[in-house]
């Protein structure tokens, strides 16, 4: 086989039928290679980094798997399979993926857009890995998603590819870029916000990743979709990972991710493409509605607060700064040097009353009313 575009991996092979147990093998190298190598060009990356890859190394072959596991049979079937499956119906708990065994001989990058040798790299390892790509905003995560989401598209004609966002204008600004990038048909895709059947899932792509960390909703959809169980690739994309290891591994934990590809604007394969730029910072008042319920959480906050810096937990801090993240560190330190005294108050529940309030707070105050609406739902549903 043969092709005109300079950045599709080819399979020479044309003997009839694959061997998936060889490709497997073949794909293991490279990714193991591609490992060698980018630990010694990014060693100054994020300081989770080194820790990512140890889990992705432990033998967790439910975080880092190659194609191979997306399918049914091995070897030379896998053309009869497809035939059968379209005819049969499939148990959620299977994880059955017919695959195009053409389409997967290869794998296509676009030359409609500019070579960046650090997109084509990331891309590559997001293709047979589970990966979380940090990459500062304007140097293209959307087209690293858009490439990987292709690929699948091309790879399982049955599957399902679900790309997550906090908002919608998010997943219409990707359902966009994959027409336009990569060419997968508008018609083909769907602004979902309902429930839809994870048996023919075979890729979830999740947008601003690095909210994945305690009981938030790409959490618990991870952990659904973990106990069905499902083989699916996930590709996490940040823009800010996180401060801290903790905050770092916490969402790599969260979201069983096994690579880490963290780029910074003076890594040297990233500076070429960095340009002088001016931000300015627009904000913009709540609506009225926003405005009064705002007022009424922190009427109730304030005395939560007050109780904690009386007992001395929380020491001298003005409940109108707090925020969730600063609540979780407060809580941390109470936990490593717990007093005696306390013990007849139930401080946890405070501080997990507090979380919450101050979480739906910021829900209200950056997407609106009917964020921190549902929010609240979810957490009355949960007693």
């Amino acid at each position: 086989m043969t092709s005109n575009n300079p950045y599709e991996i080819i399979d020479d092979d044309d003997d009839e039928g694959f061997d998936w147990e060889a490709a497997a093998r073949e794909i293991d190298v490279v990714c193991q290679q591609n490992k060698v190598a980018s630990a010694s060009a990014s060693a100054s990356g994020c300081d989770a980094k080194g820790k990512a890859k140890a889990k992705g190394n432990s033998g967790e072959s439910s975080r880092q798997s190659t194609l191979d596991e997306f399918v049914v049979t091995a070897k030379k079937e896998a053309p009869v399979l497809q035939a059968q499956h379209e005819e049969e119906e499939v148990p959620a708990s299977a994880s059955i993926h017919p695959i195009d065994a053409e389409a997967a001989k290869t794998w296509i990058y676009p030359v409609n857009v500019p070579l960046r040798d650090y997109q084509f790299a990331i891309t590559q390892s997001a293709l047979f890995s589970n990966t979380l790509v940090a990459l500062p905003t304007g140097l293209g995560k959307t087209l690293i998603a858009a490439v990987v989401m292709y690929n699948y598209f091309r790879w399982f004609p049955q599957g399902k590819i679900v790309f997550a966002a906090p908002s919608r204008p998010l997943v219409m600004q990707q359902i966009e870029a994959c027409h336009n990038i990569v060419g997968i048909p508008q018609k083909w895709t769907i602004d979902m916000t309902g429930i839809c059947s994870v048996k023919y899932f075979v890729c979830l792509v999740i947008d601003e990743a690095h909210r994945a960390t305690g009981n938030y909703s790409y959490c618990e959809a991870v952990r659904e979709l973990m106990a069905v169980p499902v083989q699916l690739r996930i590709l996490a994309l940040t823009a800010t990972p996180g401060s801290k290891k903790q905050t770092v591994q916490h969402v790599i934990d969260n979201l069983h991710i096994s690579k880490l590809e963290y780029r910074s604007e003076i890594n040297h394969d990233v500076i070429p493409y960095v340009h002088n730029r001016q931000i300015e910072l627009i904000e913009v008042p709540m609506g009225q509605d926003a405005a009064e319920i705002n007022e009424k959480l922190l009427e109730v906050i304030r005395p939560i607060v007050a109780r904690l810096n009386a007992i001395g937990v929380i020491q001298n801090r003005n409940y109108l700064t707090l925020s969730p993240c600063a609540l979780l560190e407060i809580r941390e330190k109470f936990r490593q040097g717990h007093r005696q005294d306390l013990s007849n108050v139930d401080v946890e529940g405070y501080f997990g009353v507090l979380i919450t309030l101050y979480y739906i707070h910021k829900l209200l105050s950056s997407h609106g009313v009917r964020p921190a609406q549902e929010m609240l739902e979810r957490k009355l549903k949960q007693g």
